[in-house]
């Protein structure tokens, strides 16, 4: 296993395994996995460790199984938010506005109030982006997630 491999079963799969060894259900880290995954991944950066905590908290969770994924998909957070606006602006067939991560931070740092009045129709873009493709995909990596589960389990 190479450093990358060792990495995540360290920092991930451990974690997972240790919740199920003290009693968490392999359904229930399965969904808590998915939602934790779905929620990561919101295009707006800065909010995905609350919103697990509230969908922990309300849906009774696995918080763990939540803020593992949630952080393990950071990057890919980042790296998603101009493909989600891309795709919820065709869409809507909004016409493409100029985007790119340095630019968002770049205005978001000289003043915020500016930036939500400049990108606040990208943000309702990524999120109607994130609504077409993540819930879909968090259901269906929650249904093979279990199976997963169950074999550590056993």
């Amino acid at each position: 296993m190479g450093a990358v491999g060792a990495w995540l079963a360290r920092r991930v799969r451990d974690p997972l395994v240790a919740e199920l060894k003290q009693g968490a259900t392999p359904e229930g880290l399965a969904n808590s996995t998915a939602v934790g995954a779905a929620i990561g991944l919101l295009p707006f950066l800065g909010t995905t460790t609350f919103l697990c905590f509230v969908a922990g908290r309300l849906a009774r969770l696995n918080h763990v199984a939540l803020q593992t994924i949630n952080y393990l998909l950071y990057p890919a957070q980042i790296a998603l938010i101009v493909p989600l606006v891309r795709l919820g602006e065709a869409a809507t067939g909004a016409q493409p506005m100029p985007l790119s991560p340095v630019l968002i931070a770049e205005k978001f740092a000289e003043s915020p109030a500016s930036f939500l009045s400049e990108f606040g129709t990208a943000g309702l873009h990524g999120l109607l982006g994130w609504t077409l493709v993540v819930p879909a995909s968090a259901w269906l990596l929650g249904l093979a997630l279990r199976r997963t589960f169950r074999r550590l389990a056993a």
